[in-house]
């Protein structure tokens, strides 16, 4: 017997499917532009530091608010969170002497 989901909504699949596709690409761009190799917390604070690339991601996106587009990127991998490399970087930006990668 077949017992259909209630709670399932097939748009919100499709934009949650996009939007791991846009940032996947976002990230190989990303890595062409740097002209080497990075991972997903690097890129992560690429787009940190570097207004312009915050930018681009957000057109791919199609968001308006900086924070919106680091909240879909970290919805993305959540792990980036767990990063020496990213906290050190907060922490920095917090007191005042950010740290350039």
């Amino acid at each position: 017997m077949y017992k259909a989901d209630v709670n399932f909504n097939p748009s919100h699949d499709i934009v949650k499917r996009e939007t791991e596709h846009i940032i996947s690409c976002f990230c190989t761009f990303v890595s062409q532009v740097k002209g080497k190799r990075l991972s997903l917390q690097n890129i992560f604070l690429v787009v940190l530091q570097e207004p312009r690339i915050r930018g681009i991601l957000k057109d791919a996106l199609s968001v308006d608010v900086d924070q919106e587009a680091v909240r879909l990127f970290i919805e993305h991998d959540p792990g980036i969170l767990k990063s020496k490399y990213i906290t050190k970087y907060i922490n920095s930006v917090k007191t005042g002497n950010p740290i350039v990668v």
